[in-house]
């Protein structure tokens, strides 16, 4: 079958796979995780399909996969995305130095802050810890996740913000009340944002494009797999997707989908 494309993820210079592995259902918090070798042994075959992005944090447990995985392969065929829960500048350094002491590497690509909500104040200033870090060569690029159309229209105008991780999906208002945990605003203005985002050059990435843990998969976009993962993937404002997949048929299929999409 056709291996995913490759894509520059805004400036950051790193080449990511336009489908990216999220990896949830890996973690020992999921119920229904996998373990770290049926895991390993899923990111590996992934990877000789093109699937090189790997998404993780705290909360979901997958250290154990990561830690497993990345000992058993060139370390610069593999980009890794971290999320940190941290709220000030040395418990970030703290969390990012478990980590990688975890897995046994001395950087990640990409370090975001993990769901930052619009209440929250401080996300700028730990910005600019994230900064820090990265000029460090601890991370390569920076930035934030967020469920909230408000955050990302500020963080497309911040110097520091390289990489932005949010809610991405093509559904009717009703089902995204429903399944989709998007913070403010609607889908439209998320889209909006989401663009904005990429005119000033930062890299953009979609989740919740088939639902998410948070309300659950929505039925309608996972019945409707193929189309609801190549209207994402045919955006010209979103550089990748990060889609949470257990097993090899579903990697296939949604690999599938993105492929599907002409110019890919």
């Amino acid at each position: 079958m056709r291996r995913v494309p490759l894509v520059r993820l805004g400036q950051t210079g790193l080449e990511v796979s336009k489908l990216g592995f999220g990896e949830f259902d890996f973690g020992d918090k999921d119920p229904y995780h996998l373990g770290p070798k049926e895991g390993w042994r899923i990111l590996t075959e992934s990877l000789k399909l093109g699937i090189n992005f790997w998404d993780s944090t705290d909360d979901y447990g997958t250290h154990p996969l990561g830690t497993h995985a990345i000992r058993l392969l060139p370390r610069k065929d593999v980009v890794i995305s971290y999320k940190t829960n941290a709220k000030d500048g040395m418990e970030a350094s703290r969390s990012l130095d478990s980590y990688l002491r975890e897995l046994g590497t001395d950087y990640v690509d990409i370090l975001l802050l993990h769901c930052v909500q619009s209440d929250w104040k401080g996300y700028p200033k730990m910005l600019k810890e994230l900064g820090r870090i990265k000029d460090t060569g601890l991370a390569k690029a920076i930035g934030l996740s967020t469920h909230s159309v408000k955050v990302v229209r500020q963080a497309s105008q911040m110097e520091e913000v390289d990489v932005i991780l949010t809610i991405c999906c093509k559904a009717s208002a009703a089902v995204i009340d429903k399944y989709i945990p998007i913070e403010d605003g609607t889908i439209k203005e998320m889209y909006d944002a989401i663009k904005l985002a990429h005119e000033n050059r930062k890299g953009t990435i979609a989740m919740k494009t088939l639902g998410g843990r948070v309300k659950g998969p929505a039925p309608a976009l996972i019945k409707n797999y193929r189309s609801s993962i190549s209207s994402i993937a045919e955006l010209d404002f979103v550089d990748a997707i990060f889609i949470g997949m257990s097993n090899l048929e579903e990697v296939k299929k949604n690999i599938e989908a993105v492929v599907s999409v002409e110019g890919s």
